[in-house]
């Protein structure tokens, strides 16, 4: 999934590129020499991924390990590696799925496993998956940034000198991922276009699981992993299989503009989620009405601001500090998916309780910066959506421009400015590659549900106008990020169609949405007893796309 990061509070953000048309004829691959020719290919041995595998069905994963360019244009150089996973088909192979979750930068070895969890049983028989945890990330060569520790900054604060401070641990962010000192992998490497010769790389030396030469790549790409299932079916239109993509981001754009749009996303989205807890008021007492649960919400985090933080303790001892600014992370981890509103709901509850009946504590007001369990994620995603494309605004205008975008969906408005993009210095001479839009290209098959608070709906709409040889699959009444193998079989069974049996859809359409969760009913989770220190650090993690 597209993820939201926490930096000083958080998120991503570009500016509007202007466009020529693309030749309607079919592009012909770079005449470049290719760089993945000039490297002999590996026997590439698989191994199981688990000694003890959390289901019995997972024991079929096999991971391996190859080695790639640092960078690819001096394919001869220094190498870094990457780790890649496979399923192997149950019956024959009709040929191989490359999957990638999103963030960019979420860890990509797993993501075959949902396939599996979603039974998506006619996939699993006839094709091989294959995760790949993308340079950077995961069990490849890990991205760093330096440690980097500040004061807790409020970022609805915007005073002369609280802009000034957040701008500064912007910019400090930003220069400990670009000189983090890594020499394995410099911040420079982390790009769109170095990752998209690794797939290409990997499909080289890849062979099925019958042992035939893999001539296309399949493609199911989420959220993050639209941009790049894009950007490799336009710099290699032959190798390019059935292509679907995910919860799109617009990959004829910037990661910008892209990112200008989610604040709206999320506040109506919260919207969604408020209305929904309204409802169920008897249960949480969040408020009867969809004001009234946003009011709370203003409420609960005032006082924590108030506060500097507060700690959370369970029945075990067990304690946590939450500030105000990773209390709307939080908010917005939770509403990507309507299976997260009863956890939700529970978390506020709770911390209505603790903060407006007077029983929050006072802190110390320091925060760690750029923290992240799955260390190579959030340097991942920096390093791509910074280097990848030109922020287009000074750090004086983002900062004007989040006050008055955060003044209007404070969910996640303010918080941009804390994006390091602003405050990043690209280096010349990079990779590069031709921008996916025009005519001729590859199809494409995108899925976007209209209520996605990560990649908004006009997101996929504009990305279908400029990408002239696609089909979108609009699903009504419907805001979860990411929909294809989650239970949707009207997406589920259109995605199969074309994955699967190569039908392409002839026009667009459209999809019903699932309903909302009923507490205690059968679409609901299966209740647990209440934890509210593990539900915030679940919370938390909903971010690992």
């Amino acid at each position: 999934m597209r993820r939201r990061a926490l930096v000083t509070a958080t998120v991503t953000m570009l500016s509007l590129v202007a466009f020529t048309p693309a030749s309607s004829a079919l592009p012909r691959e770079s005449s470049d020499p290719d760089p993945t020719q000039r490297i002999a290919v590996k026997n590439i041995k698989w191994e199981p991924c688990f000694q003890q595998p959390p289901a019995p069905e997972y024991a079929r994963l096999e991971c391996a390990a190859l080695k790639a360019p640092l960078d690819w244009k001096k394919p001869n150089g220094k190498k870094i590696t990457l780790h890649i996973s496979r399923l192997k088909a149950l019956k024959q192979a009709k040929g191989v799925v490359f999957t990638n979750p999103g963030g960019p930068g979420g860890p990509g070895w797993a993501t075959p496993l949902m396939f599996i969890d979603g039974e998506r049983n006619r996939l699993l028989d006839t094709m091989d998956i294959i995760g790949i945890d993308v340079r950077g990330t995961g069990y490849s060569t890990q991205a760093t940034c330096k440690n980097v520790y500040g004061p807790y900054l409020e970022p609805r604060n915007r005073s002369a000198a609280n802009t000034k401070r957040l701008l500064a641990e912007a910019k400090k962010f930003a220069k400990a991922c670009q000189n983090s000192g890594n020499k394995r992998l410099p911040s420079k490497y982390v790009t769109t276009a170095q990752t998209v010769y690794d797939l290409e790389w990997i499909r080289r030396n890849l062979k099925t699981s019958d042992n035939r030469k893999v001539n296309k790549i399949h493609w199911v790409g989420y959220s993050a992993g639209t941009w790049l299932g894009a950007y490799y079916a336009r710099k290699w239109p032959k190798r390019t299989g059935r292509f679907v993509l995910d919860s799109v981001v617009d990959f004829t754009s910037s990661w910008r503009v892209s990112d200008d749009s989610q604040p709206k996303a999320f506040q109506k989205r919260f919207g969604t989620f408020a209305r929904w807890a309204a409802e169920y008021n008897a249960l949480y007492g969040l408020g009867a009405s969809q004001q009234a649960v946003v009011n709370r919400y203003e409420r609960i985090r005032a006082a924590i601001a108030k506060s500097g933080k507060i700690r959370i303790t369970d029945a075990n001892g067990m304690s946590e500090d939450l500030y105000a600014t990773e209390l709307d992370s939080l908010i917005g981890q939770a509403i990507y998916s309507k299976n997260n509103f009863i956890p939700l709901a529970q978390t506020l509850d709770f911390l209505s309780a603790v903060t407006l009946e007077a029983q929050a504590r006072s802190r110390s007001q320091r925060l760690a910066l750029a923290v992240d369990p799955d260390a190579g994620q959030t340097p991942t995603y920096f390093n791509i959506t910074c280097n990848d494309t030109a922020f287009g605004r000074t750090p004086a205008k983002h900062a004007a421009w989040t006050k008055k975008n955060g003044a209007r969906y404070p969910l996640a408005g303010y918080a941009q400015i804390g994006n390091p993009c602003s405050q990043w210095k690209r280096s010349s001479g990079q990779l590069k590659l031709p921008r996916p839009v025009g005519r001729g290209l590859p199809k494409l098959l995108l899925i976007q549900s209209v209520g996605d608070p990560a990649t908004p709906y006009g997101e996929a709409v504009r990305a279908r106008k400029r990408y002239k040889n696609s089909r979108l699959v609009t699903v009504r009444n419907e805001g979860d990020h990411a929909i294809y193998g989650r239970g949707n079989a009207c997406v589920d069974n259109t995605v199969d169609r074309y994955l699967i049996d190569g039908v392409y859809p002839k026009r667009d359409s459209s999809c019903q949405g699932l309903p909302l969760p009923v507490p205690g009913g059968a679409n609901a989770r299966t209740a647990q007893q209440f934890d509210p220190l593990q539900r915030l650090q679940e919370l938390g993690e909903l971010t690992r796309n």
